[in-house]
């Protein structure tokens, strides 16, 4: 669950020196606020469902999709207040961020691997 976080939070600071680096730190700054506006909703739902952990099983499947709804709520409202408040908005690196840090979470289990796998099989 953080692991997908930090995976974000990963993808967009390399991006976010990448920018720097290869553009100009103006086009690195509209990525890494693309990039927030997507990593704090999304590591406050993976607070809020660590909390929930060891809870009534049937209450799940409500806290993950009002979480999830406040999560996307959020994400908006957070690069609404990024592009309202900026008077020169980079629109390209600002929604480049923003798509990193949606999609980085798809790379997560490349980089993890389940508790107690040792990557050998014993058949006997």
């Amino acid at each position: 669950m953080f692991a997908a976080v930090l995976m974000q939070f990963a993808a967009v600071a390399l991006g976010t020196l990448i920018a720097g680096v290869a553009s100009d730190w103006t086009n690195a700054r509209f990525f890494l606020l693309g990039g927030a506006s997507a990593m704090i909703p999304n590591g406050l739902f993976a607070l809020r469902l660590a909390m929930h952990r060891g809870r009534r099983p049937e209450s799940y499947p409500a806290v993950f999709f009002l979480g999830e709804f406040v999560k996307i709520g959020l994400t908006v409202v957070l690069f609404a207040i990024v592009v309202r408040s900026m008077s020169d908005v980079r629109w390209l690196p600002a929604l480049l961020g923003l798509i990193v840090a949606l999609k980085a979470p798809l790379f997560t289990p490349l980089f993890t691997s389940k508790a107690g796998q040792s990557g050998t099989r014993d058949d006997t």
